[in-house]
């Protein structure tokens, strides 16, 4: 009897070593060519690397996941906030991780343990960006309420509101050098803001519908904004002047992103193209087609030498920056691609779609 019930218990252990089995290669089955591994983490709102490359930090509807950058093993599910994740940040040192959420708050982690450190509250709607100064002492926040908030980033306190907004602030990032903090909301308008006092600099107006997308150029000097009404502008970084206006596109411009030698600004809309301009002049260099429907997330390579495109119809494709020319379409998410992401040595691509999952590419 006893050897039954033994034979029963080894049988057991085995069926349940084979289903872990199972699970730990299920990131291996069926992949796409090219694609590294699958991981499914549900509705993916943005991805970053953490600065060493390491360690990616996934922003989901069920919480954040952290991950191997190499193996794309999962080595966190970080948990407690009780809505979706919709932004998530690295400290300049990557030890820290800040989430923001649609449940108002702020989450901070410890990156190597996961351990939650601290909750920021504060804002009356859900928290849009969140975005370390360049020192790590500092994060800025962005929120449905219209306001941005700093805080210390060791102790969490809340050092100061930012109110001037009307509506909701979409994106809210810092200058290179720190000394500025820029914010694009849905009133639009973008607003400087002195990052030391969190006074008021000036108000840059001209848009006329929504700002979606704000980026600084490398050197800081210039400001490139992208609106829901088809247009990006230019602005001067330090006396807030309209320096031109780039025109083209026939949808909302989604996404904005320079080039890291700073000379192209690359744009991402709804009408389905991406275009590339001269930073300098504002002239429209070439456009870059490709899936039908809009484009999601627009990024380039840390050497400048490629761009990324995420599609709603659920594809990444690679240009090449300097010529425009297609290089490849990277095939295996099944619905939009709302977030590409470089590593730092620019090795590998990572892909976060509406499908619940995250691709890894060489």
């Amino acid at each position: 009897m006893k050897n039954k019930y033994f034979s029963i218990l080894i049988g057991f252990v085995t069926l349940i070593c084979a289903l872990n089995t199972s699970a730990r290669d299920f990131s291996q089955q069926n992949l796409p060519a090219g694609a590294k591994m699958r991981l499914g983490k549900g509705t993916i709102y943005a991805i970053a690397y953490s600065p060493d490359g390491a360690r990616i930090a996934v922003a989901s509807s069920i919480g954040i996941w952290l991950d191997d950058a190499h193996t794309g093993e999962t080595l966190d599910l970080l948990t407690g906030h009780t809505d979706l994740v919709s932004s998530v940040s690295f400290s300049p040192d990557g030890n820290t991780i800040a989430s923001g959420s649609s449940d108002e708050t702020i989450r901070l982690w410890n990156a190597r343990t996961g351990i939650h450190i601290q909750t920021l509250i504060g804002h009356t709607g859900s928290v849009n960006s969140v975005s370390f100064s360049p020192d790590g002492n500092t994060i800025a926040s962005g929120s449905w309420d219209g306001n941005i908030r700093l805080w210390d980033a060791q102790t969490g306190n809340n050092i100061r509101t930012l109110i001037g907004h009307t509506r909701s602030v979409y994106s809210v990032l810092f200058s290179p050098d720190g000394n500025t903090i820029a914010s694009g909301s849905w009133d639009d308008t973008l607003r400087l803001w002195d990052a030391q006092t969190g006074k008021h600099i000036r108000t840059l107006t001209g848009h006329t519908d929504a700002v979606n997308s704000v980026s600084f150029s490398p050197d800081g000097n210039t400001i490139a904004s992208g609106s829901w009404d088809d247009t990006l502008r230019l602005w001067d970084a330090q006396t807030g002047k309209h320096v031109r206006t780039l025109t083209g596109h026939t949808g909302p411009v989604l996404s904005v992103s320079f080039s890291p030698d700073g000379k192209t600004i690359a744009s991402g809309s709804w009408d389905g193209t991406i275009r590339l301009w001269d930073a300098q002049t504002g002239n429209h260099i070439r456009t870059l087609t490709g899936d039908m429907g809009p484009v999601l997330s627009v990024s380039f390579s840390p050497d400048g030498n490629t761009i990324a495109s995420g599609w709603t119809g659920g594809t990444i494709r690679l240009w090449d920056a300097h010529t425009g020319n297609h290089i490849r379409t990277l095939i295996g998410h099944t619905e939009g691609v709302n977030s590409v992401a470089f590593s730092p040595d620019g090795n590998t691509i990572a892909s976060g779609s509406d499908d619940g999952t995250v691709l890894l590419w060489e």
